[in-house]
């Protein structure tokens, strides 16, 4: 990141987009391949587990006002917890970018470029996010917030312009599998709200000290609403196809709008929203890999990391060997990846950090009471 210091919107846009990005591809499907007609329900269940998470995160945090998940790990076990917490969250990063960036890719290749090879077509991306690195972490944020507004409207215009082809009786049974793969075994879909591991590192950035509690509830809920819209427009439309289809469901959806005789095939102008994103996600996240590795091993910040990280990603993507190895990637590793990542070991640092330092305020409590005079 930069030591200019982002608003309020701007975190919030930048929270979003991790959610946004999944949303495109196949977090809907992997939700209701999960939940089956209770989607929905499993949706509105997580959200509100995922505001009162975040409160929680919020209360842990105010002890350490401007500080991030790497100084908070330096507080509580020194340099080398640090360093594990930095490796820990530079993999996550690249490794979430790799897996959207040949996810992507894959459904490029199969609806527009059958005979191009796939490498090609990450290599593209990858040089766009070198670039756009080289331009600046703040521009890429300020261009993120001016374009998510019309990120979220093609989610919502997708819902509505296919409600009439809806068929709402794909909600019932409402408890789908019943009560307990809902409530129970569903709550690891908390995956969708991968976009917490960005609030861990945003503290010190932010221009409002106070301001964390606002874009954490905002983003949380915003991200909750999109899952839903996002999650019922694929079930209501058709729940077997949006679970089979190797291809982004959500742009299926799209592709069945039609206004008239002169509006069709509107498809092609969401993909193009829906490219401008994925190069906003990935940028941001190349942005954040680059500060946890400066701060992680105490560097100065040089821009040769973004393509070392490029090349990293690169040959990370292309590790699965089918579009079958990928989607087991997709929708579960990476969703125990984040639930062991961003809401295991993180939330485990915050609570230990909070332990050590009421420790620590309770003994220099008692130490200036055995020093009062008497």
């Amino acid at each position: 990141m930069t030591d200019k210091k982002i608003g309020n919107l701007e975190a919030i846009a930048l929270v979003l987009t991790v959610v946004v990005n999944h949303v495109f591809l196949n977090l809907p499907k992997n939700i209701i391949a999960s939940a089956s007609s209770a989607s929905i329900i499993n949706v509105l269940f997580i959200s509100i587990i995922a505001v009162l998470i975040g409160y929680f995160v919020c209360k842990l945090l105010e002890k350490f006002p401007r500080l991030d998940i790497l100084d908070i790990a330096n507080f509580l076990g020194g340099k080398w917890l640090k360093m594990l917490t930095g490796a820990l969250f530079l993999g996550y990063f690249l490794f979430t970018v790799s897996i959207v960036l040949r996810s992507f890719s894959e459904g490029l290749k199969i609806v527009f470029f059958p005979r191009s090879p796939i490498a090609a077509i990450m290599i593209l991306f990858l040089l766009t996010i070198v670039i756009t690195n080289k331009i600046g972490h703040q521009a890429i944020i300020r261009s993120n917030l001016f374009m998510m507004p019309i990120f979220l409207f093609s989610i919502l215009f997708i819902f509505f312009a296919n409600i009439e082809n809806f068929t709402i009786q794909r909600m019932l049974p409402v408890l789908g599998n019943g009560a307990f793969t809902t409530f129970f075994s569903g709550l690891s879909n908390l995956f969708a709200f991968g976009g917490f591991a960005y609030l861990y590192l945003l503290p010190p950035y932010l221009k409002d000290d106070k301001g964390l509690k606002k874009i954490t509830f905002a983003s949380i809920i915003t991200s909750g609403i999109c899952l839903l819209f996002s999650v019922a427009t694929l079930l209501f439309l058709s729940p077997n196809s949006a679970i089979t289809e190797e291809i982004s469901p959500l742009y299926l959806a799209s592709r069945n709008i039609q206004f008239g005789r002169f509006f069709q095939r509107l498809d092609a102008i969401f993909l193009l929203f829906w490219i401008i994103s994925l190069t906003a996600y990935l940028s941001i996240s190349f942005s954040f890999a680059t500060r946890v590795f400066q701060k992680m091993l105490n560097f100065e910040y040089t821009k040769w990391y973004t393509g070392l990280f490029a090349l990293f990603v690169f040959a990370l993507a292309l590790i699965p060997e089918n579009m079958y190895r990928l989607i087991f990637i997709e929708g579960t590793v990476y969703q125990y990846v984040v639930l062991i990542v961003v809401f295991g070991i993180s939330l485990t640092l915050l609570i230990l950090a909070n332990i050590k330092y009421a420790l620590l305020e309770k003994k220099k409590g008692a130490v200036l009471i055995d020093k009062a005079p008497v």
